[in-house]
């Protein structure tokens, strides 16, 4: 029994065993992402007549040819405000986070006038409102405007569907706009994350850019025109002799030192259609004398401004390219679109529900408009 048991030990000892089982790895499953809450439009009106960006003159020379065919476009009804240079709505739909429509503006309707300031026209900063704004806004006239022109076919909008987050987000900001008073300056090149103000495609923009919903580096180029303006071009007649600074005083490799204002160079008016006009830059122009402003700045001044006319129509290009596509969708801007129709108006639609809204300060962005 001794002999049988040590066999038995030793036929167990020499067994080999099995090592125990690998411990098991659980994959979290990602989250999904969150249902839409709501939908923001912005809605870009082109000018009816195109602006001509090519010089000065030729600027200020659409401009007038615009207001001409603005006027005719309401007497004709399709549209309840001219809006000669473009406009940019906005309107976010999310349940107790919605916004009316409304938009920066000036309390002058939204119009450039021509005058003495030649390309300081541009720099300007005049009394501002918001279009849903009583008294002082046109909030009425908006709702007509944009309901006159989804009839006529006179805008384009380009929509996102949001989360619940993003919603608050886009609603912080504009509530903070508004309380803190940014809205009463209207101008070109007013930063609206800042609170400095805006121009109204400005705001539009700087409400998707504080929401995080496109890369800034792909939206500016597509979305804005960019000019490096000769000193002599900048006049301020019997005004201040300078203009504020402002956040979107930028062009690619170039950003006018922060602070500091723009002096008005020219001694005496620049009036349209005269010859320093005819050119955005040249041997006219001298130093500005304004510290931190090198290379090319020390004579030229960076200049970046969001236009209705580049947003409606990339708008109307991508409407084009989603509906001839066999999937119904196209890729812009990083993003992909479907194209739908609303009265005669074609909407370009981003399903960003998946996106989580930015999270930085509103004021907290990089200098550069070009960069994330």
């Amino acid at each position: 029994m001794r002999i049988v048991a040590c066999c038995l030990l030793a036929a167990c000892a020499e067994t080999p065993v099995a090592p125990p089982d690998p411990p098991i790895t659980v994959t979290p499953i990602a989250p999904s992402c969150p249902a839409p809450a709501g939908k923001l439009t912005i809605y870009a009106i082109p000018p009816p007549v195109a602006l001509d960006w090519s010089t000065p003159n030729a600027l200020l020379g659409s401009v007038i040819a615009s207001r001409t065919a603005a006027s005719d476009i309401v007497k004709n009804g399709e549209a309840a405000i001219g809006h000669s240079i473009g406009h940019v709505n906005m309107q976010l739909d999310c349940g107790d986070l919605s916004i009316a429509l409304t938009g920066q503006t000036d309390q002058g309707g939204g119009d450039w006038q021509a005058a003495s300031d030649g390309a300081g026209l541009l720099l300007r900063d005049t009394p501002g409102a918001m279009d849903d704004m009583d008294g002082i806004g046109d909030r009425d006239d908006t709702i007509a405007d944009v309901a006159a022109r989804q009839r006529s076919g006179r805008l384009s909008q380009i929509s996102f569907l949001v989360n619940r987050d993003t919603c608050a987000r886009i609603k912080t900001f504009v509530d903070a706009y508004v309380a803190s008073g940014a809205y009463s300056h209207y101008g070109g090149a007013h930063r609206a994350r800042r609170m400095e103000g805006a121009g109204c495609a400005n705001f539009g923009a700087g409400v998707i850019d504080v929401a995080g919903l496109l890369s800034r580096s792909l939206v500016t180029p597509a979305w804005a025109r960019t000019e490096m303006i000769g000193s002599a071009r900048i006049a301020n007649f019997l005004g201040s002799g300078s203009y504020a600074y402002g956040g979107d005083l930028v062009a690619p490799g170039y950003i006018w030192p922060k602070g500091q204002a723009v002096p008005a160079s020219a001694t005496s008016p620049v009036l349209i259609y005269s010859s320093t006009l005819d050119a955005w830059s040249g041997p006219e122009d001298h130093d500005f004398g304004v510290p931190g402003a090198t290379g090319e700045m020390t004579t030229k001044l960076p200049f970046t401004i969001y236009d209705p006319e580049m947003m409606a129509e990339w708008a109307e290009q991508v409407w084009l390219d989603a509906t001839d596509s066999p999937t119904a969708t196209t890729k812009a801007l990083g993003a992909t679109w479907s194209a739908e129709r609303i009265g005669n108006v074609h909407e370009v639609i981003y399903d960003a529900s998946c996106v989580a809204p930015a999270t930085n300060d509103f004021a907290g962005d990089a200098d550069d408009l070009f960069a994330d």
